[in-house]
């Protein structure tokens, strides 16, 4: 086994089953927590997250799905209670993405869409700007560069569990940072892994 595995799910193979089975599992509180969206879709993403992390840390430690129980630090980073494992979930679209690993872990997947310049000078450091504006490329090669830029910067904040504190404050294209940073598509989602493994993340297909 891989020390990061990651899967990515798409919501149109979540049953409504699957959907009532996460959240007989979910404390009352958590449960309120999902019927405050106001969209199904929400709702639907983020039930099917937390059951897409359990499943995963259940295989991953043996444990029986029911026993695990999620928590979350001051900051608001969630973990798993008295598990040797981390995990991060992220979702957009249709696509869920969860990553687990033995360390620290953040997992960040977006799907590509239109972005102006102020959106641009938000997220990026200077080098960042200048590789996602650089001269005669397409708008789907810009959008393609900004969201690895953006994946990148959220996958690392949330391994580190911060929050985002400066978007500036983070480059991408820093060798200290870029080669623990993986990065690819998924038709039109960027997906980008931080993990303090030197071996490369492994996806898994099924459990």
């Amino acid at each position: 086994m891989a020390d990061t595995e990651f899967m990515i799910l798409d919501l149109t193979d979540f049953s409504e089953t699957e959907y009532a089975f996460c959240l007989s599992l979910m404390t009352e509180q958590r449960k309120r927590a999902v019927n405050r969206f106001h969209f199904s879709d929400d709702r639907k993403r983020t039930v099917a997250g937390e059951l897409l992390a359990k499943r995963m840390l259940s295989d991953r430690c043996g444990i029986e799905i029911e026993k695990i129980v999620f928590d979350r630090t001051e900051k608001g980073k969630p973990f798993a209670v008295g598990l040797p494992a981390a995990f991060s979930v992220s979702h957009s679209g249709a696509l869920v993405l969860c990553a687990v690993s033995s360390r620290p872990v953040g997992a960040d997947i977006e799907k590509h869409r239109s972005v102006n310049d102020r959106l641009i000078r938000y997220a990026c450091a200077q080098g960042e700007w200048e590789y996602v504006t650089a001269a005669g490329i397409s708008d789907d090669e810009q959008q393609r560069r900004f969201f690895r830029v953006w994946t990148g910067k959220e996958a690392y904040y949330k391994y580190t569990g911060t929050g985002i504190t400066s978007m500036h404050g983070v480059d991408i294209f820093n060798p200290a940072l870029q080669s623990r940073i993986t990065y690819f598509q998924r038709g039109d989602y960027a997906v980008s892994l931080f993990c303090e493994s030197e071996q490369p993340p492994s996806e898994r297909h099924s459990l």
